[in-house]
């Protein structure tokens, strides 16, 4: 019987609850688009890399807890939408304190983000636009990639290019992942919408 994705993800959080890490790990690469898609609104305000984080490791402190147990369709997703939206919102605290932050509505996860499992194809076709940058654009993306939390100078150093050249072939790589994934059939606007 093959599992759906949905039910998939429910399967790994539990054999993470039994100190799987291979299947928490599994399970947090399944979250973790709609995790941060559902952060997008908070990007100017919290590091949303930090909250992404510690997400994590409360979803894993939860997965451990024998006391604690998800039901429902979803559940694990669900759940770490809203410890996401918890963490962000503690952050906002920290940053500015005495500042009103509205709780969390009842309904959060439907209305801030409709979760959708990675897609297997998709990932698939970026990878081929990806082998096929050129070397200079490929170096810049992937260590953006790779390093965003470092700045583009030390990024830029290290790839032992000049800020300018790097940002213009961060630049070109965008463009030519752009064009390749329009010529394979992809609608980026329908994707980051």
């Amino acid at each position: 019987m093959i599992e759906n994705q949905a039910d998939r993800l429910e399967s790994l959080f539990l054999r993470a609850g039994s100190g799987d890490p291979e299947a928490f790990a599994e399970w947090m690469s399944m979250v973790e688009h709609p995790l941060r898609r559902s952060l997008a609104r908070f990007a100017r305000v919290v590091d949303v890399e930090v909250v992404v984080q510690e997400t994590f490791l409360r979803m894993w402190i939860f997965a451990c807890d024998p006391g604690r147990r998800l039901d429902g369709e979803d559940a694990s997703l669900r759940f770490a939408l809203r410890v996401a939206w918890n963490v962000a919102h503690e952050e906002i605290r920290l940053a500015r304190p005495g500042r009103f932050v509205p709780e969390a509505p009842e309904d959060l996860p439907g209305r801030f983000v409709t979760p959708s499992l990675p897609d297997p194809f998709l990932k698939s076709l970026i990878e081929k636009c990806f082998e096929r940058l050129p070397s200079k654009p490929r170096a810049a993306l992937e260590a953006r990639v790779r390093d965003g939390g470092q700045s583009d100078r030390d990024l830029a150093a290290a790839l032992r290019m000049k800020l300018n050249t790097f940002l213009q072939n961060i630049v070109r790589a965008r463009k030519f992942m752009a064009d390749c994934l329009e010529r394979q059939g992809v609608r980026l606007g329908e994707i980051l919408s």
